[in-house]
C-alpha cells in the first residue's frame, strides 16, 4: 500500500538505461505514492542521493557505465549507503540475481518480468528494515 496523494512518501532513485524499463519501474513506484527520481546511468547517482535525501535505489544489473551490483557495493561503502534500501532488477534467472544481491549487499532482487507484482513489496520491506523515514 502506498501513500495517498499529499501525504509523506519515500524518495526513490531508479537507475536503468532502458527507457521503457525505467518508465515501468518508476510508474510502478509512483503508483504506490513514492517520489521517484530517474537516471539512465550511474553518473550523478551519488550527488542525487545526497541532495534529494534518497531513501531507496532500484538498480538495473546491466548498466552501460558500471554494473548495478558493483554500484550497489560502492554505495554501501559510503556513509549514506548503509541506510539505503537497494533493490537489483534484471531479466536474469532468480538464482543468479539472489547471488548477485548477496555479493553486492543489496536488500533484494526483482526479476523484470515481475516488476508490477514484486517491486513495491520488496522495496517497502527493505525500506522498513533499513529504518527509512518517509519525507514530505
Amino acid at each position: 500500500m502506498g501513500y495517498p496523494e499529499g501525504e509523506l512518501s519515500f524518495r526513490i532513485l531508479v537507475i536503468d538505461d532502458d527507457d521503457l524499463a525505467r518508465t515501468v519501474l518508476s510508474e510502478t513506484l509512483r503508483n504506490e505514492g513514492c517520489d521517484v527520481f530517474e537516471l539512465p546511468s550511474a553518473i550523478g547517482a551519488g550527488r542525487l542521493i545526497t541532495e534529494r535525501n534518497i531513501r531507496g535505489v532500484v538498480l538495473d544489473v546491466m548498466l552501460p557505465d558500471i554494473d548495478g551490483d558493483k554500484l550497489a557495493r560502492m554505495l554501501r561503502g559510503n556513509a549514506k549507503g548503509s541506510d539505503l534500501a537497494i533493490i537489483l532488477v534484471s531479466s536474469r534467472p532468480g538464482h543468479e540475481l539472489e547471488l548477485l544481491a548477496v555479493e553486492a549487499r543489496a536488500d533484494g532482487v526483482v526479476n523484470k518480468a515481475e516488476i508490477e507484482a514484486r517491486l513495491w513489496p520488496t522495496l517497502r520491506t527493505a525500506l522498513l528494515r533499513r529504518g527509512a523515514r518517509a519525507t514530505d
